[in-house]
């Protein structure tokens, strides 16, 4: 009832005024078509007059059908005996202007002619005509100011009913959005003169819950069924995450691909433990550590509302406290001022101390070694999903590269000598065994692409090099704190690189953690194509 009230109030004034401005704005641009006319004509001025007898005409012609020219030519020499003269200009990129002069007894079979070939002919108003040049052109310009003042007249009393109704506006609209969504849906409802029927998906989690609401609300006249589902039918279930706090902050790195199918593994909690332990063994420093940590808490407070931003500074949150972690276990403290400083010291471990200077071949082992595992999971979870879903094939090749990539390890390690000689033997055995399981799942193909997962734990040495760059960066930092005859000039300096360093340590790490996931980890196991779900439910703006 108000939005109709409103309607009748506003439709008729805005619509006027509507109208009237596109008017006026049509008026402009005829008037602006009128002044580059007069400027084709004016030199032409001083021989007007002495064209008694005869009519000035002026046509305009897309640029693109300027073969028309020709037409008209040949038609005016046939009507009026070659007794015409014609014209063409160029008025701007898209339109050619083409002036005529005949003899004034021909005007009406050349006008006739003209409106049957449908060109567009300009003929000025009959308050223009028998005026000096100068007059019309004066003529226009105050025509067109006067116009422009119409127009912002009308501009100035539609803000004014804007600033008067537009919230009110809005509100409404939103409203009856809403009502016209909420008719439509019974659209999808199974509707008869007594009663409806509504199916669809929910997390059985949730089911409980649900009943329970809709019986307090509506008693027993809305009754709640879990329908029997086969497996069939689960296949296309929509995927609902049902993480734990900890994890659900990692929800978002899950986005940049399709949900899961509901059979596949979700590896969002297999992503909250790797991304952390990556970022932090790529940070590996307390002073950055702790400078992240406050950096995401200042984040998170002041942007609480906004779902992404606070779900990426939980992300670097936790992500900081392995990097501290790590810094202890390097002895860094924004490089290796702790060190200098005698604060802190590399730990030793497994009679290796770990400065990651010093210490680039452990560390580069570690690396890959990580890479291993990392790999494997993938390969183990690719394992698991092929019998959920029983699908052979990819059954065969996980299980046959699974195989290989073991028999492959050991023979690198038999050659560094850290397993015996005969190692050989099982991980010969382990190549017969796989070689054809891959074939059998992947063809020819799979073979190509037990390299491919070689070269994918190789790809785990960047967790090693990305934090060898901070590192190094850090120790220049400090090192040209005192290189300078000012004291104050060396420390800005230092500062400048390792607020630098700190932000390439938030960037660069964060992204090659997601790769190694996304492409060296996921490609093992993960499918997706799952369908998300989305609950029913009112949208509000």
């Amino acid at each position: 009832a108000r939005a109709r009230a409103i309607i009748s109030t506003l439709e008729t004034t805005t619509r006027e005024l509507a109208a009237k401005k596109t008017e006026l704005t049509l008026s402009i641009t005829t008037l602006n078509r009128y002044e580059k006319v007069l400027d084709i004509i004016h030199p032409l001025e001083k021989e007007l007059p002495t064209l008694e007898g005869f009519e000035v005409t002026i046509l305009l012609i897309q640029e693109e059908h300027r073969e028309v020219l020709e037409l008209i030519k040949k038609e005016l020499d046939t009507i009026t005996g070659n007794r015409f003269e014609m014209i063409a200009t160029t008025v701007d990129a898209d339109t050619l202007a083409a002036i005529m002069v005949f003899p004034k007894k021909y005007s009406e079979e050349i006008h006739a002619f003209i409106y049957s070939v449908n060109v567009n002919e300009v003929r000025l108003p009959k308050e223009y005509t028998g005026r000096p040049f100068y007059e019309m052109y004066a003529l226009i310009e105050e025509e067109r100011l006067h116009t422009q003042e119409e127009i912002a007249r009308i501009d100035a009393e539609l803000l004014a009913l804007a600033n008067s109704w537009y919230q009110e506006l809005v509100v409404l609209k939103n409203r009856l959005s809403l009502i016209h969504a909420e008719v439509n849906m019974y659209r999808n409802f199974g509707v008869s003169e007594y009663m409806f029927v509504i199916m669809g998906w929910i997390p059985k989690k949730y089911l409980g819950r649900t009943r329970m609401m809709i019986h307090d609300r509506f008693s027993d006249r809305v009754i709640v069924h879990e329908i029997p589902v086969t497996e069939k039918d689960m296949e296309n279930a929509p995927v609902y995450y049902n993480n734990p706090p900890w994890v659900k902050p990692f929800e978002l790195i899950m986005q940049l691909v399709a949900p899961p199918r509901y059979f596949e593994v979700d590896p969002t909690p297999i992503l909250a433990i790797f991304f952390p332990l990556f970022f932090g063994l790529m940070v590996g420093d307390i002073g950055y550590g702790l400078v992240i940590l406050a950096f995401a808490l200042v984040i998170r407070h002041r942007f609480q509302a906004i779902g992404f931003a606070k779900n990426l500074a939980n992300i670097l949150i936790i992500s900081s406290i392995p990097a501290i972690i790590f810094g202890y276990l390097f002895g860094e403290f924004f490089g290796d001022l702790g060190e200098t400083l005698g604060w802190i010291h590399p730990v030793q471990v497994l009679g290796i101390t770990w400065n990651r200077v010093d210490a680039m071949i452990p560390m580069l082992i570690l690396a890959i070694t990580i890479g291993v595992i990392h790999v494997f999971l993938g390969l183990f979870i690719g394992i698991r999903n092929a019998i959920i879903t029983k699908k052979r094939k990819h059954l065969y090749e996980k299980t046959g590269m699974l195989l290989v990539i073991t028999a492959i390890i050991v023979l690198v390690a038999m050659l560094a000598k850290v397993v015996p000689a005969f190692s050989v033997y099982p991980a010969v055995v382990l190549i017969v065994i796989g070689l054809p399981l891959i074939l059998m799942g992947a063809g020819v193909f799979g073979t190509i692409e037990v390299m491919s997962t070689v070269g994918n734990i190789l790809s785990y040495s960047r967790l090693m090099a990305i934090g060898m760059a901070s590192v190094i960066l850090a120790m220049v930092a400090n090192r040209l704190s005192g290189a300078f005859a000012f004291a104050i000039i060396g420390i800005i300096v230092a500062l400048l690189l390792h607020a630098l360093n700190v932000a390439l340590a938030m960037f660069s790490p964060s992204i090659h953690a997601v790769r190694l996931h996304l492409v060296e980890f996921f490609s093992k196991f993960y499918e997706g194509g799952g369908m998300p779900y989305k609950p029913f439910k009112r949208e509000v703006p």
